[in-house]
């Protein structure tokens, strides 16, 4: 899943529409599912007979990825709750053992979807695949300021000594 925030306070002042935020989101993520897919091509040097067969496979695995990353968002965010509320040790433990399950199914999808990956691409090339997706998710969190390399960003990760994130905007715990 692709995260992208523009500061709320901001977006009123500077005229931007609830559509126009929306543009620029989907035009981010089209963005980045184009470099995603180039970068991917490009490490696992398909053949145009490999990519066929290949992407109509890793887009289903990719689709049950989003589909779970936005059960585990939402596992997420009831455990939060249930803490912040101060809910009783059985449901805090209920929303715990959900947050875990939602987690651990995130990672259960490329696994389950390995022997299809190995009978298209090998063995080789389905262990660079993996590797190729670690590196991808490692550029571009560092192309948004938030790995070692940074960026020049105002929010750089931490939060500021009240706790809140500047400018309002979304960070990854809650987009």
């Amino acid at each position: 899943m692709v995260c992208v925030a523009l500061p709320a306070q901001n977006n009123k002042q500077q005229g931007f529409t609830k559509e126009d935020v929306q543009r620029f989101k989907d035009n981010a993520k089209e963005r980045i599912r184009a470099e995603h897919i180039a970068y991917l091509t490009a490490e696992l040097d398909l053949t145009p007979e490999e990519a066929q067969v290949f992407w109509p496979i890793y887009n289903k695995a990719s689709d049950e990825q989003r589909a779970q990353h936005k059960a585990f968002s939402e596992a997420k965010k009831a455990l939060r709750l249930a803490v912040k509320e101060g809910r009783g040790d059985s449901e805090i433990r209920k929303a715990l053992d959900e947050y875990n399950k939602a987690k651990a199914s995130q990672h259960d999808i490329m696994a389950e979807y390995q022997k299809d990956f190995e009978k298209i691409l090998g063995v080789a090339k389905t262990a660079k695949l993996y590797l190729a997706e670690d590196s991808f998710r490692t550029r571009q969190i560092n192309k948004l300021g938030g790995g070692k390399s940074g960026g020049n960003r105002q929010y750089n990760g931490q939060r500021p000594h009240n706790g809140q994130r500047q400018g309002g905007a979304k960070g990854p715990d809650n987009c």
